[in-house]
């Protein structure tokens, strides 16, 4: 094996250094924050362990992150959620099906929409909406088939929450589907680590540190670039030499250390024109146990969801405490616009207290984050799969991208894990499955 420089030490540059580590690569990750992990920083305060919003895990053993994790010898066990609940647009609590049987359980269908849905999910199973779809909206999809009612509802909020786009006139119809075929085919949806990321990060912490660094603190001036290859990076004007470059940052960020004038002008306005989720996450350390719920909180009004984290996992709360997450996923614009940055504020607020109309007299503290990057790439019809940067930057043989922008299969976090597979297979030529 040789020497790997990896820029960004976020969850999936982490992620992939511990895999070529382990392999025997000699792996240096540059991190211009002084801690690790990105967007997947852990906040410790208080006895709370706090993830930097909501990180759930699609697919759970059956995921990518969990095959990752048993490859560098670190496996990983998820819990499964407990029912999910909805309260609708009329104020009604229903159960919010995360599985065919929880159909027959919830009210937030009609007995004939029950059919239909149940018939909708079958076709999804038998990847009978795959194809064709990828260019189209699932507002279109959705006029065009005649949903309405609770199946619409559905459909929204699975919009908003498998794809992170509440936007339903952008949201490929066809990836959802896609995603959707793939939690029934596994029989997993998102799940939640047992332990939570934090044993995670230090098991990761611990696989590159054998063969390599992190250093923290420590920003990436430019990638040296010369016939086609990439022979290192330069920081603090000093050359760090290496076989391979990886960067995990957003491609949006790329040319901020790749000069984009030795690079076609159409795979940089890609990169850089990428949409990404943006939203607002409210993360809510509880001085009392308000509720027993162990799944996914949605509200219809806003389109919202949450989860009281500290219910899945023992140790990320103090004994007798609770911690609860809640995100609403919105428009960029709505973060860079003050009004109505507020307003997507009290509505999330407005949400939390339907589910909770006393909570404020059981907060001990509360962080409210305004991303306007959640995920690099919001999974729209102008951005499916097929549509986004490879793995392998063009033009450099060892010059490689890794994150939650670039083409991978899912959606939102999944993305970025399965990025690092992708990545991994460009560089080693090894499949892990």
């Amino acid at each position: 094996m040789g020497r790997t420089i990896i820029v960004g030490a976020g969850i999936n540059g982490m992620l992939l250094g511990a895999l070529l580590a382990h392999d025997g690569e000699e792996v240096t990750l540059f991190e211009k924050n002084p801690f690790p992990g990105g967007r997947a920083y852990i906040l410790e305060r208080d006895g709370f362990t706090v993830d930097y919003g909501m990180h759930l895990t699609r697919f759970g053993p059956k995921s990518a992150l969990a095959k990752i994790m048993a490859r560098i010898g670190r496996p990983v066990s998820f819990r499964r959620l407990g029912t999910s609940w909805l309260i609708d647009y009329d104020g009604r609590r229903v159960i919010f099906p995360t599985s065919p049987g929880g159909i027959f359980k919830s009210d937030l269908f009609t007995p004939m929409e029950k059919l239909k849905i149940l018939s909708l999910l079958l076709k999804i199973k038998k990847g009978r909406l795959d194809e064709g779809l990828m260019d189209v909206s699932l507002r279109d999809w959705i006029h065009l088939n005649n949903i309405s009612g609770g199946i619409r509802r559905y459909l929204e909020l699975l919009s908003a929450s498998v794809m992170v786009c509440p936007f339903i006139e952008k949201t490929s119809a066809g990836e959802m589907f896609r995603n959707m075929r793939r939690v029934l085919a596994t029989g997993h949806s998102a799940e939640y680590l047992v332990g939570g990321w934090k044993p995670v990060m230090n098991a990761l912490i611990e696989t590159i540190s054998r063969r390599g660094e992190i250093r923290l603190g420590q920003k990436v001036d430019s990638v040296i670039l010369a016939k086609g290859v990439a022979s290192g990076v330069l920081s603090r004007r000093k050359r760090h030499l290496a076989d391979r470059v990886v960067i995990n940052l957003p491609v949006q960020e790329i040319f901020s250390i790749l000069p984009a004038s030795k690079f076609d002008p159409s795979y940089v306005k890609l990169c850089k024109n990428m949409e990404p989720t943006s939203g607002i996450f409210i993360d809510i350390t509880l001085e009392h146990p308000i509720s027993d719920y162990d799944g996914l909180l949605y509200t219809y009004r806003p389109m919202a969801y949450g989860i009281i984290t500290s219910n899945l996992s023992q140790g990320i709360a103090p004994p007798g405490r609770q911690l609860f997450t809640m995100f609403y996923p919105t428009a960029a614009e709505d973060l860079r616009d003050q009004a109505l940055r507020s307003r997507r504020r009290e509505e999330l607020w407005e949400g939390i207290r339907r589910f909770f109309p006393d909570i404020d007299r059981h907060i001990l503290w509360k962080r409210e984050s305004f991303l306007k990057m959640v995920d690099g790439c919001q999974v729209n019809t102008s951005q499916t799969e097929d549509k986004r940067p490879t793995a392998n930057v063009p033009g450099y043989s060892n010059l490689f991208l890794v994150g939650d922008s670039i083409a991978a299969p899912g959606a939102g976090g999944d993305v970025g894990n399965e990025s690092v597979l992708a990545a991994y297979r460009a560089i080693t030529g090894i499949s892990i499955e």
